[in-house]
């Protein structure tokens, strides 16, 4: 029995596709692997979770899945990706609670809700839910003039202390619920002033337009 990640991969030149795979390695650096390919787009890790026997879960998924599957002797499958991810989860639910690890990418989606607001450097934004946490991932990376990466860094913040309002002090963001939920949460609901206040996402100058926006809408100069 082997522990490691079952993975699932998403590219913009295949849009009606997923890859479902596995590593015991970083499931990004696979992506990564897989991007040095024909491929002219880069493949995207949109979810991952930890399993204690990856060969098995994935073999279970793909058996699952082998209606959809394009080709026999290849990983991808035309499904939808939040049924896929549910179904892993469901596939993986006898694993216990405490060593569970999941998450979902959630760049494409803050791309496309906020244009050009991201900072140059981040190439990655995830929800990250490891054992009862829920962090923020934000992986940048530094590039040479030639193109070649000479510095990467990967921050989590801790999103355990946001709450929703509530009087009983509610936390936002919750362990319990699937990281997909706290995925949409954090891009649907969780607002642009709270996540200049919270997070380190955005550039200097939106956060500046922002807040000021805020202090208008609040009667505050």
């Amino acid at each position: 029995m082997k522990n490691g990640y079952v993975y699932i991969l998403t590219n913009a030149s295949m849009p009606d596709l997923i890859k479902i795979g596995k590593t015991a390695r970083d499931s990004r650096e696979r992506a990564k692997e897989l991007s040095k390919t024909s491929v002219p787009t880069p493949f995207k890790v949109a979810f991952e979770l930890f399993s204690f026997d990856y060969d098995v879960l994935e073999k279970n998924i793909h058996s699952e899945l082998s209606d959809f599957r394009v080709n026999p002797n290849r990983e991808f499958f035309r499904y939808p990706l939040d049924k896929a991810i549910a179904l892993l989860q469901e596939l993986n639910s006898t694993q216990d609670r405490e060593d569970e690890f999941e998450a979902v990418d959630i760049t494409d989606l803050l791309l496309q809700k906020y244009p050009d607001h991201l900072q140059d450097e981040i190439v990655s934004v995830r929800i990250v839910q490891p054992k009862e946490r829920v962090w923020l991932e934000i992986t940048t990376e530094k590039t040479s003039r030639d193109g070649f990466m000479v510095d990467q860094t990967i921050k989590r913040e801790d999103l355990a202390f946001i709450t929703d309002g509530s009087h009983d002090d509610g936390l936002f963001f919750k362990r319990e619920d699937h990281v997909q939920v706290n995925a949409r949460k954090f891009v649907n609901e969780f607002d642009p002033y709270s996540i200049i206040m919270t997070t380190e996402l955005f550039k200097e100058e939106y956060c500046h337009k922002i807040d000021k926006e805020y202090r208008a809408s609040k009667g505050r100069s």
